[in-house]
């Protein structure tokens, strides 16, 4: 099984969230960290090591909502 690592955090690098997840967690926690992120016009996640701004993450998650509403027993994020 993998892990994905996920954090939140301020533009001036203050960690607000951090989550290890497997697999069948990554979902819910892309949820919990799109929730977070939303309201934080210059918050930074960093997922499995790579940075992306709150806009590229939050397309991110709209393009895995996507990808996981056309695979059969992947459930996307509410």
């Amino acid at each position: 099984m993998s892990h994905h690592s996920i954090s939140l955090t301020t533009a001036y690098g203050d960690v607000l969230a951090a989550e290890e997840v497997s697999d069948s967690e990554f979902p819910r926690a892309l949820r919990r960290f799109y929730n977070e992120a939303v309201p934080r016009a210059n918050s930074v996640v960093v997922l499995d090591g790579v940075m992306h701004t709150r806009n590229s993450f939050l397309e991110f998650v709209r393009q895995f909502n996507d990808w996981a509403a056309r695979q059969p027993g992947v459930h996307a994020p509410a």
